[in-house]
């Protein structure tokens, strides 16, 4: 066989041989029954896999992994641990569910024999338990190309296999992922911080200093209710009630904590833009663990004081904000 012809073939069974495997420890993990994936981590390291092995560049696993702990919000330890998880769960797959992995092995071309089909799946999987298990780096094309001299699977049939594997792994990865809903109880404070009352005179248009100071006040009371309002709408959340809210009918699964660090004023004279600094933290609450926080520091571009005297459009506008980085969160889980 030309060597050219033979490195393509070559090439192309190493992208498809990875895809076939992070496509088969997938049915180590449970599902919905729309079919639809509930490993979040597994899922962007199958989106992540799929865009860069459609690339003429080298797959690195070590950049995989960094910028799936990125989308994930997890360490690169965390997700090379989960990873070996599933791939603990997949090699006794044939025990724990015989007939998800009879689907995988019938997958083979006729002319290949279960037994090989069952020697390429098994060699794959030890070169990921070494990766997986390691810190180094390694190039996804040369450990796979090991897997499959390893397995005595003629190219032509192997890649045909994983040809049909992979098609109908796309299938299955590609249904529409919908992050698992959680109840949210959602708390605020505002920490103690220094302000100038003379902006605050010019931006209410209000020379009463008891009317600034509560308008200033414990800011947490304007930002709670419009967050609470609008987190329903993300997929990712069940419901959202304010602390005071909760009774023995609500048992809420996180705590959304926002806490405002201060709020101040920039522009000109002329136009006064209010500004927020603040902190966002979500906790599961039977455990007490922070699984996300975000700090953000806002000003408005439109409600400054040209425009109005009153900070409920600049309250909206952080609400939104909060909103979106919490829906990404919960989108990227």
């Amino acid at each position: 066989m030309p060597v050219t012809f033979r490195a393509c073939i070559l090439k192309r069974m190493t992208r498809m041989l990875l895809l076939c495997f992070f496509w088969a420890i997938l049915r180590a993990v449970p599902v919905t029954a729309a079919g639809v994936v509930q490993d979040t981590i597994l899922q962007e390291t199958l989106v992540l896999l799929d865009a860069r092995l459609a690339s003429a560049d080298p797959v690195h696993t070590e950049r995989l992994f960094a910028d799936v702990a990125e989308r994930t919000s997890r360490s690169r330890q965390q997700i090379r641990h989960h990873l070996l998880s599933r791939l603990d769960a997949f090699r006794d797959l044939a025990n724990t569910d015989p007939v998800s992995w009879q689907a995988i092995l019938d997958l083979r071309v006729e002319t290949m024999s279960q037994r090989q089909t069952n020697r390429l799946l098994d060699k794959l999987t030890v070169w990921s338990r070494r990766v997986l298990r390691s810190d180094s780096d390694y190039l996804a094309g040369t450990g796979i190309r090991w897997a499959a001299n390893e397995a005595h699977v003629p190219e032509d049939e192997g890649s045909t296999f994983v040809r049909h594997l992979v098609a109908h792994g796309v299938i299955d990865t590609t249904t529409e992922w919908v992050p698992p809903a959680l109840g949210l109880v959602v708390s605020g404070w505002t920490d103690p911080y220094e302000f100038s009352l003379e902006p605050l005179y010019a931006f209410f248009a209000a020379p009463e200093e008891a009317y600034v100071r509560e308008a200033v006040r414990d800011v947490q009371r304007f930002i709670v209710p419009r967050v609470v309002r609008r987190l329903p709408k993300s997929r990712g959340v069940l419901y959202a009630v304010r602390d005071r809210e909760v009774t023995t009918l609500i048992d809420p699964e996180a705590e959304l904590r926002l806490t405002v660090l201060g709020l101040r004023f920039g522009g000109t004279n002329a136009d006064l833009l209010p500004c927020m600094d603040l902190s966002a933290r979500l906790t599961t609450i039977s455990s007490g663990a922070v699984t996300w926080q975000t700090t953000i520091a806002y000003c408005t571009e439109s409600h400054g004081s040209a425009t109005t005297n009153e900070l409920d459009a600049f309250y909206e506008e952080v609400a939104d904000i909060i909103y979106q980085r919490v829906d990404g969160h919960f989108e990227a889980r």
